[in-house]
């Protein structure tokens, strides 16, 4: 465990340069995961635009897109991961976030299933790989890069800046839900509100990019780097050199990454269609600010728990999460189909997302430090691909998939994996020495 420096030590303009790096960090992923969050969000409304209208099965088809978008996300995490750790973490970003947003872009003006038949949807597959491979690049830029910014003793504080955009995407993406259910009802945001979300997306990215190139620039902290010449990682050295942090990165990665979409994308599906079963599209979209504001508090709680991170480390965080995440797992699914008291709900998930907290804004950090500078974006970024697409993207879809059966099967799922999860961070070494502190030596 890290001390923080003492108060004074740190020149000024470097603290104001190691804010400008974590801005041109923090806002291209705010605006990566906007992109990612608005089809995640609003696909029940699109789903009947790229399949058949009366297809009983188009919600399954739309989050089995989605869930594609993790299966490619190691390709994603191998390019873009070899690309920050050779020619830097912004450059990678950059070119992650305009890879997404053009995809949003394309998307918006895509014609539907009333147009070209099938080729719409085989439209949305190529997008959504597309977009998938951006996703699985940029995390570990952003994760890198937020996590090598910040100084000694409040990296958790700094790093927890990327869990801070990841969850306000969410808050973008349900604003803007909520303000076209207030303007429109569904059949209208079925037929063009979607349309509408996803040029903001493109917009936004595009906008962001602009930013994030002035503010990289301003900030004159740049990530460690080796000393001598600079060679590319390879994933054989990955394999070969850094299997067991590798594997244990894809374990703790497994349950969180479940966890969080279930919280963040399946609840509140779940919320909002009780919601609408029960009192009409005015019930929905109050639903739907019950969502939204929980997100609110979600992402204030992650620089908090950042910050208690430095203070108390990062273990004792991920194993209260792994275990509070075991025993409540059930709880949650089965709450948020059957409570639709605005209240009680929001007090639902804000209890959930507090366990998700210990998580969510210190699982980035916690795996930057396990790798060295020259593979460190690699290592991070395959590992949470890994592991997002074999346990995180498909946690919708199975969900949708064994509805039928109340949930029971859904909710084994989830479990299981957050055990994984508790196992791995049971098995986390604690209070020892971060390799971000390590001298920056040629590996």
């Amino acid at each position: 465990m890290t001390r923080p420096d003492p108060a004074g030590t740190r020149p000024q303009p470097e603290r104001r340069a190691r804010v400008r790096a974590i801005l041109a960090g923090s806002v291209p992923n705010l605006v990566q995961w906007f992109n990612l969050y608005v089809y995640a969000t609003f696909a029940p409304y699109f789903r009947t635009e790229f399949f058949p209208a009366d297809s009983p099965d188009s919600l399954v088809y739309v989050y089995g897109l989605f869930a594609l978008t993790f299966v490619v996300r190691p390709l994603g995490s191998w390019l873009f991961g070899r690309l920050a750790d050779t020619r830097g973490r912004q450059q990678a970003l950059v070119m992650a976030v305009t890879v997404m947003s053009l995809g949003s872009v394309v998307l918006a003006v895509a014609p539907t299933e009333r147009s070209i038949g099938a080729w719409a949807a085989v439209v949305l597959v190529v997008v959504s790989i597309v977009q998938g491979i951006a996703t699985g690049g940029e995390y570990a830029a952003a994760t890198v890069l937020l996590s090598e910014s910040g100084s000694r003793g409040h990296r958790g504080f700094f790093a927890s800046f990327q869990a801070m955009t990841i969850v306000g995407g969410l808050v973008l993406a349900q604003a803007l839900l909520l303000l076209l259910q207030v303007v429109g009802d569904r059949a209208a945001i079925s037929q063009w509100g979607w349309r509408v979300a996803f040029v903001a997306g493109g917009v936004a990215g595009l906008v962001s990019l602009w930013w994030s190139r002035g503010a990289g620039r301003a900030a004159s902290v740049t990530p460690p780097t080796p000393t001598g010449p600079r060679r590319p990682a390879t994933m054989a050295e990955l394999l070969r050199g850094y299997g067991r942090p590798l594997v244990w990165v894809i374990l703790l990665t497994a349950g969180g990454s479940a966890a969080f979409y279930t919280a963040t994308v399946t609840v509140p599906y779940i919320v909002r269609e009780a919601a609408f079963g029960t009192g009409g599209a005015g019930a929905e979209s109050a639903a739907t600010g019950v969502v939204l504001a929980a997100f609110v508090v979600l992402m204030v709680m992650q620089p908090l728990g950042g910050a208690l991170s430095d203070r108390i480390g990062r273990k004792p965080l991920l194993v209260a999460f792994g275990a509070l995440g075991v025993l409540g797992a059930g709880f949650l699914v089965n709450a948020a189909a059957r409570i639709v008291s605005p209240p009680a709900v929001f007090g639902i998930l804000i209890l959930a997302f507090a366990v998700l907290t210990c998580y969510l804004s210190v699982n980035g950090i916690a795996k930057a430090e396990v790798f060295p500078p020259h593979i460190r974006a690699l290592g991070v970024g395959f590992g949470y691909a890994v592991a997002n697409s074999l346990c995180g993207g498909t946690a919708p879809l199975v969900y949708h998939a064994t509805v039928g059966d109340g949930g029971v099967g859904f909710v084994v799922y989830l479990t299981v994996l957050l055990a994984v999860t508790l196992v791995a961070a049971i098995a986390m070494r604690g209070g020892v020495p971060s390799a971000l502190d390590a001298p920056r030596e040629h590996a």
